[in-house]
């Protein structure tokens, strides 16, 4: 028999008797629906438990409709494991852990058993797949023709290819039903079919977007929530202020350093002139064409590298006197390394979600400063972050979500955001902006640190987790965070 320690539950029962629990669930702010029974069954683990958790860990699957408005419609079929506490402590609430990237829990949990081991010293913690993230879920939302599901996105990619990639999917699955706010709806249904009254809730990158749809529709049932690498729904990946916001922020840490203020106190002035001089005359270069673009863009690789983001002023006041050879030691070796998930569930987010929105209106804030019209012009997405996402998503059938699923509302829950100085996959600025929806929201940013915080630092941020889910009005200890290297400037 499966169990969950210390919760009020009913437990699952064999010889085809299963758990199901029915009731009412939150949706935005009044509206509320009726939530039909979901069964949930044993299931083997379908990956390889480390031996660091043997004997804790467990497996299940529960089945939901693909279409929750077409009862009768297919159905999608969700992995989980529940991860037992070492140290089983009475009265402590479950941590639901929000996967990001395709949305695969199970993969997380077997490539970091040392996460999930700190995570559950004294808390069961609840790792999901989200529908269509799997080869072992029902359906896969993958397919053969791209092994990297993000490379149908490339701009050089054959579209006859994606067409083929397209048809495979539509055979088996309804594209437009595999996205954050459906994931979220199956996230409340495995609470409510566990018996769990209330949980915490940890969501990483992609993961956010899910954990911040769960609140808005399950919200009274989440006692704290930790967005790690804020991504999505408030946060616009595509507008200016993605690829601006992460350089204010480099000017204004230079700025607020005295040996960097000293030795370069016309940075940003500097920033201009260079970039608006390759604007004008851009300068072959070992017969690379660069321009004010390919200069921003080698900077914008700078900022997320910890040995080359301090000597960026530097090279910035010799391009602007023309002397482009530190700028060229700048090339960050480390851009575009490590590789995509196949599954489009995150892809589905961004097309249906995201890039429709690209030029939303309320979004003002960010950048925080005026740079000159050249830096502004210049700054672009970098060529490995860039996917064709106006021709990808009509080509693979994707169509805008209902403005109602990504609407968001002010929360009470209490939120704390972790956020990596270096991430340009989710700038800090995201987790600022998201965090004005939280009446009670913190916000820590880890130096020197890059996306998914939790894994850069586990035991630091993981700490700092588990003592925010034991009291979220607690003031927050930072020791571990303010012993962390900060940028080192190269002055000369």
């Amino acid at each position: 028999m499966l169990k969950i320690n210390h919760l009020r539950w009913k437990p699952w029962l064999f010889g085809g008797l299963t758990l199901a629990l029915a009731g009412l669930a939150q949706v935005g702010r009044a509206e509320t629906v009726n939530i039909p029974q979901r069964a949930v069954a044993p299931a083997s683990c379908p990956i390889e438990v480390a031996p660091v958790l043997a004997g804790r860990v467990q497996c299940g699957m529960i089945e939901v409709p693909e279409n929750r408005v077409r009862a009768d419609g297919r159905t999608v079929r969700v992995h989980f494991a529940v991860v037992q506490p070492e140290q089983p402590t009475p009265g402590r609430a479950p941590i639901l852990f929000v996967m990001g990237g395709n949305g695969s829990g199970l993969k997380n949990l077997k490539r970091q058993p040392g996460m999930a081991r700190f995570l559950s010293l004294k808390d069961t913690v609840i790792y999901v797949d989200h529908r269509g993230s799997t080869p072992w879920g029902r359906p896969d939302m993958s397919c053969l023709e791209f092994p990297e599901g993000l490379e149908a996105a490339n701009p050089k990619v054959d579209p006859a290819k994606v067409e083929t990639c397209r048809k495979s999917l539509a055979a088996r699955m309804d594209i437009n039903a595999y996205g954050a706010y459906e994931a979220a709806q199956d996230l409340r249904d495995l609470r409510l079919a566990l018996g769990i009254d209330r949980w915490n809730v940890y969501g990483v990158s992609y993961g956010t977007t899910i954990a911040q749809r769960l609140n808005a529709i399950d919200g009274a049932a989440i006692s704290a929530i930790v967005l790690d690498g804020m991504s999505g729904v408030e946060s616009n990946s595509f507008d200016k202020a993605f690829v601006l916001q992460p350089l204010v922020e480099l000017i204004s840490e230079c700025a607020a350093a005295p040996e960097c203020a000293a030795a370069f106190p016309r940075f940003e002035a500097n920033l201009g002139k260079a970039a608006t001089s390759l604007e004008r005359r851009p300068r072959l270069i070992e017969g690379r064409r660069v321009s004010n673009v390919e200069f921003l863009d080698q900077i914008r690789l700078a900022l997320a590298h910890p040995d080359l983001r301090g000597k960026i002023p530097l090279a910035v006041e010799r391009a602007a006197k023309g002397d482009l050879l530190a700028w060229r030691g700048l090339a960050n070796p480390e851009a575009n390394s490590g590789g995509k998930d196949p599954a489009f569930t995150w892809p589905s987010s961004v097309c249906r979600d995201e890039f429709p929105r690209i030029d939303r209106p309320g979004t003002g804030a960010f950048p925080t400063r005026k740079l000159a019209p050249a830096v502004v012009s210049g700054a672009r997405m970098t060529a490995f972050e860039s996917y064709d996402w106006a021709r990808f998503c009509p080509r693979m059938g994707f169509s805008m979500s209902h403005p109602a699923t990504i609407a968001v509302a002010r929360s009470d829950t209490p939120a704390l955001f972790l956020a990596g100085q270096l991430d340009l996959v989710t700038p800090p600025f995201q987790s600022e902006e998201t965090a004005s929806n939280f009446t009670k929201s913190r916000i820590v940013e880890f130096p020197l640190t890059f996306h998914f915080v939790l894994l850069n630092h586990t035991e630091c941020a993981g700490r700092m987790i588990v003592k925010f889910f034991e009291n979220p009005v607690d003031p927050l200890d930072r020791a571990c965070v303010d012993e962390l290297p900060e940028t080192r400037w190269v002055l000369k």
